[in-house]
Order: structure tokens, then C-alpha cells, then sequence
């Protein structure tokens, strides 16, 4: 090899390598993402991929995963709100930050809304997540996914000690809930989240509302109130009777008038919360399985034949007919959730 050629790769490989070391610069100053606890790879002094060092214990890895127990919908005026029951079966470890995602269903299966937001849940809790004012819209499914669990142990994250009392559900309109929260902490809580629901008089949850408070002092005792929609009211009288005399059987699929005054005396007794129609699907079975169990009427399937047929047939005076609005509440049903956060 000529001094010549040689002279030429020498000044090439060096062209290439400060090409090279300018392409690097730029990633690792501009385009390299930031290292996080959940970017999937062992980097920042990390023990194992994304625990240990400055991320959360590995100890985390074995962990229940936060737990869905149930998701409800509410109409309010032209507005819906959301609320899911979750639940963290670890004793010894919550979590100070997480993500939550609601993905929301029409009934030809089309997502038609997506609500990503973050909050806490403490060790071994069952807590609410509560979202308002979403616009109401042909909505048959949602569900809830979470993300990013910070999970921290019960000695780096406690809860708080707090508790109500003189809580009271007031006949008013709106029907409104009100009572005293009591701080019974040395330190002052930054937030607390009050979530009440109301029930009818067969625990059907017919109601939802929130209110919160700021800045709750140390042993502070303060009052609050939840308003509720004027649509709900507290129950009343038993209106006059309307007698039924069914004559087909019914069960999923059916399409029929009998399906809708089956659909309006579940309606009565308050077990069916959704628009009459004349199907008989998976939200009336249901219904017609509740009430069966609380009749005593066996097998409990949801199947609407002969036997459950003649025990609504014969309800024919006041007494032997309990009706009441779906939307009337029983105050001693009330049930207040707190959280508060530090």
C-alpha cells in the first residue's frame, strides 16, 4: 500500500469517527429519552430493570396488581359521571402515584372517549375514583386500565387518621348529605376527598356525588355537604297498584311488549336503572336474577317462566306489592367514603 492511499483511509476513518462522535453528541444531549423507573431497562444505578437503587424496591415486583371490583356510570342531566371501585390487596405496600385510563365503549364497540388521569391508593385499600362531566353519549361499556404504580411501603407512605361523624342524609331539594370530618393527625392534610353514595331501598346504587376540602389543619374538625341531582329523592309512600298478568314465557333474546312491562315492574320494585324497550337482554336478566333472590323464587336464573310468571301475577293488592321509584333513596343506606391526602 502506497503512503498516498494510506494517508486517504487514515483521513477517512477519522471523518467518519467525527461524524460519528457529532451524531452521538446529539443523541445523548437532544434525542436520548430521560432514564425513568419504567422505561423497561436497567440503567441509573438500578438493581434489577427498573427497581432498586433510585427506583422502588424489587420487593414490589411480587406485588398484587391493583384490582378493578367495579365500574359504574351515572346520567346527570346531560352530563355522566364515572365511578370505579378499586381495590389493593396489599397489606404492606400503597402506592403515592399511579395512572389510571378509562376507555369508554358505544354499543357497536367504538371507543368513543378516553380519560387518563393520576392518583394514590394507601396499603390494603378500597378507594373510589371519581370523574364528573363527561359528556353523555351512547356509552355501553368502560373499562379501566392502570400505569406507572409508584408502590412505596406502609412506613414511607401511611395513611392518615382521619374519621366523620354526625353524618346525615337531608330531605331537601337537592337531597343533600352532609356531616363533621375530623382530622386526627398532628399535621395538616393538603386535601381530603369525600365520596358518598346513595341506595334505594333494595341497595341499588342510584347516586353519586363528591365534595372536597382543603387545607384541614391539625385535630381541625370542619363541616361539609355533598349535593346531590334533583332527579333523586328520599323514598316516600308506595304509590297506587298496577296489576300485571303475563302470560309468555321470557328469556334472552325475546322481543316483546311483555319484556317491556317485565322491564317496568323490575323498574318498580328497583331492580332495572335503564330505559324501558321491549329486548330482553343480559341487563334484564340480571334485574329479574336479584329479584328473584329476594323472593325466595328458585332456581335463580333469570329465566322468566311459569313459576316466576304466576308469583307476579298474584300480586294484586297494595300490601303484597312494595312499589317505590327507582330513584327514591333510603337515607339509613347512605354510605360516606373519606380519603385524605398529606
Amino acid at each position: 500500500m502506497n503512503s498516498r492511499l494510506a494517508k486517504q483511509i487514515l483521513y477517512g476513518a477519522g471523518y467518519l469517527a467525527f461524524i460519528f462522535l457529532i451524531i452521538a453528541g446529539v443523541y445523548f444531549i437532544l434525542l436520548k429519552p430521560e432514564a425513568t423507573c419504567f422505561d423497561g431497562r436497567k440503567n441509573q444505578g438500578e438493581i434489577e430493570v427498573d427497581c432498586g437503587g433510585p427506583c422502588a424496591t424489587c420487593e414490589t415486583r411480587t406485588l398484587n396488581p391493583l384490582e378493578v371490583s367495579s365500574v359504574r356510570d351515572f346520567s346527570v342531566g346531560n352530563k355522566t359521571v364515572i365511578t370505579a371501585e378499586i381495590k389493593n390487596s396489599n397489606p404492606n405496600y400503597g402506592a403515592d402515584n399511579f395512572y389510571y385510563t378509562f376507555n369508554i365503549y358505544n354499543s357497536i364497540g367504538e371507543k368513543i372517549y378516553t380519560l387518563t388521569d393520576n392518583s394514590f391508593i394507601y396499603a390494603g385499600e378500597i378507594k373510589y375514583i371519581f370523574e364528573a362531566n363527561i359528556i353523555q353519549k351512547d356509552i355501553k361499556k368502560i373499562e379501566l386500565s392502570f400505569s406507572e404504580i409508584n408502590w412505596k411501603s406502609r412506613d414511607e407512605f401511611p395513611k392518615p387518621e382521619i374519621q366523620t361523624r354526625e353524618v346525615k342524609t337531608e330531605s331537601t331539594k337537592p337531597i343533600n348529605v352532609s356531616g363533621l370530618v375530623i382530622n386526627n393527625n398532628a399535621f395538616e392534610l393538603s386535601k381530603v376527598s369525600i365520596i358518598s353514595f346513595l341506595f334505594n331501598e333494595n341497595g341499588i346504587r342510584i347516586g353519586v356525588s363528591k365534595t372536597e376540602l382543603n387545607n384541614l389543619k391539625a385535630f381541625e374538625e370542619r363541616f361539609f355537604r355533598i349535593i346531590f341531582p334533583d332527579y333523586i329523592s328520599l323514598i316516600t309512600e308506595a304509590p297506587a297498584l298496577t296489576i300485571y298478568n303475563f302470560t309468555s314465557n321470557l328469556t334472552i333474546g325475546f322481543k316483546s311488549e311483555d319484556v317491556r312491562l317485565l322491564q317496568q315492574f323490575l323498574k318498580e320494585q328497583g331492580f332495572f336503572d335503564r330505559e324501558l324497550t321491549n329486548y330482553f337482554g343480559s341487563i334484564t336478566k340480571n334485574a329479574l336474577i336479584q329479584y328473584q333472590k329476594k323472593e325466595g323464587i328458585l332456581p335463580t336464573s333469570g329465566y322468566f317462566g311459569p313459576k316466576t310468571r304466576n308469583y307476579i301475577n298474584s300480586l294484586t293488592t297494595p300490601a303484597a306489592l312494595p312499589k317505590f321509584n327507582i330513584n327514591e333513596a333510603d337515607p339509613s343506606l347512605t354510605k360516606v367514603y373519606v380519603e385524605p391526602k398529606r
